[in-house]
């Protein structure tokens, strides 16, 4: 008899939810937050985004980090195939189920 299949691990989790540290909670300044829990932020991607967007519209620091962007979509981008010089010069085939052009009369 085998063993049942194993439906949920909580494997490598641990590290996804303190990739960018384990942080305080907040502090309770006002009366109105002594009711409500203070919330741990595990991930900060979506403050990150936010920042990141603000980061572009400074007037000084935002055109190096454009830049840096630019270089990334660059990088990024698929390279251009290489022909050879018999497929440059062999005639492109039709498609597979094309109909032959026919001469006019």
């Amino acid at each position: 008899m085998g063993y049942p299949s194993k439906n949920h691990t909580t494997h490598n989790q641990f590290h996804k939810w303190h990739r960018n540290g384990i942080k305080k909670p907040w502090s309770q300044r006002y009366k109105s937050l002594k009711v409500v829990d203070p919330n741990i932020l595990r991930n900060m991607d979506p403050s990150r985004k936010l920042s990141h967007l603000a980061f572009t519209a400074h007037p000084k620091l935002g055109k190096r980090i454009r830049s840096y962007m630019a270089k990334g979509r660059r990088l990024c981008q698929p390279k251009p195939k290489v022909q050879t010089k018999a497929e440059a010069k062999a005639p492109a085939q039709a498609p597979k189920g094309a109909q032959a052009p026919v001469k006019a009369p």
